[in-house]
């Protein structure tokens, strides 16, 4: 086995599959750890690879990586530029490439790049996962969610919108402020409003439950291509709405122990 030309093979054939689904706007959680391991490259070779071929393929989209920080929450400031994702090492790599705006949000921010980056511009949110939020944007916007590498309980963030809805009761409303920064440059005060989990069921969560549902209805698709590159795929929509039906059967449905 190339090992290189392999894996260029097989990630040309993979994004392709997933191009062909038709959206206009795709949301990428990814990892790479199943690829290094699998194809024995290094992390720059995974990490660009993917990234150039992403924007490649779908350079006639709009893209979306979760740039996710908790700044805000633990320093009481955030940096548009400097904050740096803890979703990955590919949003991290797509931040400092300075191709992609990256949204205002400071605790759920999302790496944008595509032909309705305007529309995203003019979000007005009124909590994270709620109306004028970018998921709620994604929700009502036909997205698909790619999952590269992740499997549905680890590759969908976006989950946390049904709990939100359905006001699950081990989570409420917090507020977080401090202040934003762009590359150092002091911008404005800002405040966030979350619909956080208390901290006596943090070690209680467990979100392997949920993506029954999904696998119930079938609203879901496993593309393999390799043992080192798959992805689980799904409209935001049907994500969410199934994970409402999940809380409503059973609002304690994500605990381990109610």
């Amino acid at each position: 086995m190339n090992n290189k030309l392999d894996f260029f093979k097989d990630l040309k054939k993979i994004l392709n599959i997933i191009y062909r689904k038709k959206n206009d706007i795709f949301v990428f959680q990814t990892d790479i750890v199943n690829s290094l391991r699998y194809y024995n490259l290094a992390g720059p070779t995974v990490v660009n690879n993917i990234l150039i071929n992403i924007e490649k393929i779908f350079f006639d989209k709009t893209i979306l990586f979760p740039a996710f920080s908790n700044d805000l929450a633990l320093k009481k400031k955030y940096d548009v530029k400097l904050s740096k994702p803890y979703t990955g090492i590919i949003p991290n790599t797509a931040l400092a490439s300075n191709k992609y705006f990256r949204t205002e949000s400071p605790l759920h921010s999302f790496l944008v790049k595509g032909k309705m980056l305007n529309d995203i511009k003019k979000l007005k949110q009124e909590t994270t996962w709620g109306d004028g939020s970018i998921f709620d944007w994604l929700y009502r916007n036909n997205a698909l969610w790619v999952s590269l590498n992740l499997d549905l309980n680890r590759g969908c963030a976006v989950h946390h919108m049904a709990e939100e809805k359905t006001k699950v009761p081990y989570r409420f409303y917090k507020i977080f402020r401090g202040k934003m920064y762009d590359n150092g440059k002091y911008k404005k005060e800002v405040f966030e409003k979350k619909f956080s989990y208390y901290k006596m069921y943090s070690k209680l969560l467990n979100y392997n439950k949920w993506t029954s549902i999904m696998r119930e209805k079938k609203d879901f698709n496993k593309i393999m291509v390799s043992k080192g590159l798959f992805a689980n795929i799904s409209p935001v929509s049907k994500i969410v709405d199934r994970s409402m039906i999940f809380y409503k059967n059973n609002q304690y449905g994500s605990l381990n122990n109610k």
